[in-house]
Parts: structure tokens; C-alpha cells; sequence
């Protein structure tokens, strides 16, 4: 026998145990990101540094004897620079190091003019190093200078910062997680508080201690107790019509039985006898039968529109853009629409590709969402307008083009079935559809409203 209280920490321990591992993987990789951000920015700055402090003079690079930077003059330090040039081949030629490298050189990278360009967790020298290198021309009287700086600088001092990171996050994450852990606890015996009081009133009642269970139980279990003790009142109804049955069979067999007692047994009373026995079957059948017989989718979830609507406006907008049409669409952010998305792109695309066809150099699209005062449910209405400067439809027209398969020009492209379809769809919608005139001289407007 399983616990529900177990299965529900396990589960809530379990998605716990995912949100925090997600939390802690992002905080580690936006931190690893900050710190390697930082290891760039270091070596991007000392690369600017050497450029203001060297010099080219006669084609040689002249660095000065004190740098900005110290740790580029000590020996046991964690910052190295160099500066070569390449030929075509990229074989280097060096033309400057730093006193903290001891004659040693870099692994040679060659980067692009102008271009900060970094590398990191290089292996060099038993030290794993980022590297950042600069591509330049230095200009001089007797032309320009190309050359290539390099910075490297040993990662240690950044890994252990992010070690030290990871370690205080893993231990904040270990605390949170135990104290939600606990509030858990408390939240699930609290939530399963009115289950533990059931089940001690269903020990009550077969103790014979209670006959039914408490009326004030939460909506989520109520049904469930009132059946219950609805179920128990009939057991004990069925109980109490048991005993008046079998009371009422034994008092209809006295005087039956009183007779028989009362007879003596031979040839003259047999006839007699088997009458009364005769009936005793009976009131017995009798009372053992009268025993026996005692006893569309209304709930979509709402979806936003307006980017979709964007959408088809834009790919219509690209289409007829040799019509070089003005097109104001005005859709609120906040609509949302019960029903299948594909259904909203059918019934949008439809009515605007309509009006694209044939405006003239206007069309006005407007969605919103209309309270129409009649309405209890939360789901408001949504009206859909579109409106051209076209040439319009005639008053005797506008019902015979919502038919299947009918085109009033047969000069524009299409098959006829758009308009029918824009109708299926506000008929399942429990929607209305009305076609009037534009705001503008001439065109058609259609006012579309979905339940």
C-alpha cells in the first residue's frame, strides 16, 4: 500500500530537483560567460596599453623600459605579450617581448587588421593561457608597419573564481532546496489535512463511533462524502427494511404455526394440514420478495492573434505591392481568440486578400474584442472589420457571394470558395457576418463578429 502523501513529495522532490539543476546551470553559464567576458576586456585593455606605449623607428618597434603594466616585467608573473610580423608564408619574425615571458615566445596566432580576435584555455608552458591578438599597420614616413601584438594571460586566477562561484551557488541552491523541500512537507500535509480527517471518519464509522461523514469537506472531496453518505443511508435503510421484513414474516407464520400445533396428525386433518402448510409457503415467498426489492470546442484555451494577423497583412502587403496600396491595421495586443489558430488564419486571409484584390489604394483592418451585454462567460466577442475603396458590392450581391463556388469578376484570380468558407467558419463560431459599405465613397466593408 503506497502513500499519496510519499508519491506527491517524490514527484514535488523530483521537479524541484529540475528547476533547481536549470537554475544552477544558468547562473553557472551566465557567470562562466561574465568571466570570460572580463578575461577579454583584461586582455583588450593591455593590448591598447602596448600600442600607446611602443613606437616604430625605422621599421623596428621601440618599447620603453618601464611599462604601465608590471606584471609584463616579472618574471614569475601571469601576463606575457610579444609583437611579430608575418610574411606571406605567416612565418614570424619577432620583433618585441615582455621581460615575464624569459625568452621564450608564444604559440604564434594570426589575426585579422584591426580585428580583436581571442582564444581560450590554451595549453602553453605547463599553463593554460587566453590569448587575445591585434593585426595592425603602424604608419611612418617611409610607409606603413604591419604587425601582430599578442597577450596571453594564465586562467587560473578565472577558474578559481568560478570554482569559488560554483561552490557558493551549489551550497545557496542545497539550502533552498531543503527549506522548500520542508515547506513542501507543511504544504502537503496541510493540503491533505481534510483526506487524514476522512479517513479517521471512516475509522470512526466502522467502530460504529459515527453514521456519516462531515458536510464541510473541500468542493475537491465533497462529492465524494456526500455519496458516501448517501450510500450509507441506504445500507442502514436497507438494514431496517431487512428487519421489519423478517419481523413481519415470523409474526405472519404464528398463527400458522399456533394451528398446526393445535392439530392432530391423522387421515382426518390431512387435508387440513398441507392447506395451512400451503399457506405458510406463500406468506413466506411473499415476504422474501418484498425483501429482494428494497433497495465545437466550448473550452479552448484563448490564443493571441495579433501577430499572426501582422503576418498575413505584411505577406498581402508584399504581394499587391505593385497596387502600392495604404494599409492601416489596427489590432489590440490583448484580443484572444477560442478556437483553432488555423481556423483565425483562414478566416483573416480571406477577407483580407479580398480586400487587397480589389481596393484601390485603401484597405483599414481593425480587431477587437466587443462586449455585446449578453454574455456571461469571460470569453468576449471578437470583431473583425475590413474595409477597401474598391468598387464595391451591390445590396441584391452581398448574400449571393457568401455561396460556395459564386465570384462576381471573373477577371480576378481566385476559385470562389473563399467567401464560403469565411461563412463555414463564423457559422461554427456561432458568429455573425454583415457586408455594408466602406467608410470611404466606394468599397465594401465586412463586419465579422465570433462568439
Amino acid at each position: 500500500m503506497y502513500s499519496l502523501r510519499r508519491r506527491l513529495l517524490i514527484i514535488a522532490t523530483l521537479l524541484l530537483l529540475v528547476f533547481l539543476g536549470i537554475i544552477g546551470y544558468g547562473l553557472n553559464r551566465a557567470f562562466e560567460s561574465s568571466v570570460q567576458s572580463a578575461a577579454q576586456d583584461s586582455l583588450r585593455n593591455q593590448i591598447l596599453l602596448l600600442i600607446a606605449a611602443v613606437d616604430v623607428v625605422d621599421g623596428q618597434v621601440i618599447a620603453p623600459d618601464v611599462l604601465s603594466e608590471p606584471r609584463l616585467q616579472q618574471a614569475d608573473s601571469n601576463l606575457f605579450a610579444q609583437i611579430y610580423s608575418l610574411n606571406d608564408r605567416q612565418v614570424p619574425t619577432m620583433l618585441w617581448r615582455s621581460p615575464s615571458l624569459l625568452e621564450r615566445e608564444l604559440p604564434v596566432q594570426a589575426g585579422g587588421l584591426g580585428d580583436f580576435e581571442f582564444t581560450g584555455a590554451v595549453k602553453w608552458s605547463e599553463l593554460n593561457i587566453n590569448t587575445m591578438v591585434l593585426a595592425v599597420e603602424w604608419e611612418t614616413d617611409g610607409g606603413n608597419v604591419p604587425f601582430v601584438i599578442q597577450v596571453a594571460e594564465s586562467n587560473q586566477a578565472y577558474l578559481a573564481r568560478l570554482h569559488r562561484y560554483q561552490r557558493q551557488v551549489g551550497v545557496w541552491l542545497l539550502f533552498f532546496g531543503g527549506a522548500l523541500v520542508l515547506l513542501l512537507l507543511g504544504f502537503l500535509s496541510w493540503s491533505l489535512k481534510p483526506l487524514e480527517r476522512m479517513r479517521k471518519q471512516v475509522s470512526e464509522i466502522e467502530q460504529g463511533q459515527r453514521m456519516r461523514f462531515d458536510e464541510d469537506y473541500p468542493v475537491e472531496v465533497s462529492r465524494l462524502t456526500q455519496n458516501l453518505n448517501q450510500l450509507l443511508s441506504y445500507e442502514e435503510q436497507r438494514i431496517e427494511k431487512q428487519k421489519e421484513v423478517l419481523g413481519n414474516l415470523a409474526h405472519s407464520l404464528k398463527t400458522p404455526i399456533a394451528i398446526l400445533k393445535g392439530l392432530k396428525y391423522s387421515s382426518e386433518v390431512k387435508l387440513e394440514s398441507e392447506e395451512q402448510l400451503s399457506a405458510m409457503q406463500t406468506i413466506i415467498d411473499y415476504q422474501l420478495q418484498s425483501a429482494s426489492a428494497v433497495g465545437r470546442r466550448r473550452f479552448a484555451k484563448g490564443i493571441k492573434i495579433e501577430e499572426i494577423s501582422q503576418q498575413i497583412v505584411r505577406s498581402l502587403e508584399k504581394l499587391h505591392a505593385n497596387k502600392h496600396l495604404t494599409v492601416k491595421c489596427t489590432i489590440d495586443p490583448e484580443v484572444l481568440f477560442y478556437g483553432e489558430q488555423g481556423d483565425w488564419m483562414e478566416l483573416m486571409g480571406n477577407l483580407c486578400d479580398n480586400a487587397f484584390k480589389w481596393a484601390a489604394s485603401n484597405v483599414i483592418i481593425h480587431v477587437e474584442q466587443v462586449d455585446l451585454g449578453q454574455h456571461a462567460s469571460q470569453k468576449k466577442p471578437i470583431k473583425l472589420s475590413v474595409q477597401d475603396d474598391g468598387v464595391g458590392i451591390d445590396r441584391d450581391q452581398r448574400d449571393v457571394i457568401l455561396q460556395r463556388g459564386v465570384r462576381l469578376d471573373s477577371q480576378t484570380p481566385g476559385h470562389g470558395l473563399g467567401m464560403s468558407i469565411v461563412k463555414n467558419i463564423v457559422d461554427a463560431y456561432d458568429g455573425d457576418i454583415n457586408i455594408g459599405d466602406s467608410s470611404f465613397n466606394t468599397g465594401a466593408k465586412f463586419d465579422v463578429v465570433l462568439m
